[in-house]
């Protein structure tokens, strides 16, 4: 059996429909998933809030789902109101499109959100997983960075040592690293890719050994249509530059 891990949807709804897509290729293709986790963020920038809220209910309703929280998600389960977001120590372009996603997202949008948990903890196959947005010891705005050495992770997996998995979203780039006592995984980002270089991805892990395998997922030809809504709803040009470049 497999689970598939996503995270950093981040609003954007055709990179998420992408990815569900890609995964029942797979299961077509023989691989049993039969777990989603999906690590935050949920909503941000992207101009799909609603749309991302609609088909996780829908996902959730036909699947085993895990969802939690994100630093954005986060942002929006703590504003009681439009203006609270305004105090939010942000760039201008990250107010507003969290101030769009708010407004969007309407009271049962929101109320989804301030639902979901800020960590998970569950059991694959035989081994015990923690998984959080940020890092351990600040779920949502820790770091967890790529391409570290060895005692790098073990330092971060050590306080975890009662788990065979830590998971993680918040490198954004995708990591697999064994350590001295459990493995730390990061799927990636499906819906705000870290570099123009680096392509969405997500994970899928098998239960018994824990191998791991990235998997990409492409919506090049989607990216136009996402330009083109984040104009007509009025969002910064600062929101486009990271669609196409992963960053301002």
């Amino acid at each position: 059996m497999y689970v598939a891990v996503l995270a950093n949807i981040n609003g954007n709804f055709p990179a998420l429909m992408k990815a569900l897509g890609k995964i029942e290729e797979l299961k077509e293709d023989g691989y049993d998933i039969e777990k989603y986790y999906i690590m935050g963020n949920i909503i941000g920038l992207f101009p799909y809030p609603k749309e991302i809220v609609d088909a996780l209910e829908d996902l959730i309703k036909m699947n085993d789902v895990k969802v939690i929280r994100g630093k954005y998600d986060q942002i929006i389960a703590e504003s009681g109101s439009y203006e609270d977001v305004e105090v939010i120590n942000a760039p201008d372009y990250v107010k507003r499109a969290l101030k769009y996603t708010w407004e969007k997202l309407g009271h049962e949008g929101r109320e989804f959100i301030r639902e979901l948990p800020i960590y998970l903890v569950d059991k694959i196959g035989k081994n015990e997983i923690f998984g959080v947005y940020g890092s351990p010891l600040d779920p949502i705005n820790g770091e967890v960075l790529p391409e570290q050495p060895s005692t790098y992770y073990d330092a971060i997996m050590r306080p975890m040592k009662k788990y065979e998995i830590l998971f993680v979203a918040s490198p954004k780039w995708p990591v697999n690293a064994p350590t001295r006592y459990g493995r730390v995984i990061c799927p990636g980002s499906v819906g705000l890719p870290p570099a123009k270089e680096h392509k969405a991805t997500f994970a899928i892990v098998d239960v018994d050994t824990l191998h791991t395998k990235f998997i990409e997922v492409d919506y090049e030809s989607e990216k136009r249509l996402i330009e083109e809504k984040i104009r007509k709803e009025g969002l910064p040009e600062e929101i486009i530059k990271i669609l196409y470049h992963g960053r301002v």
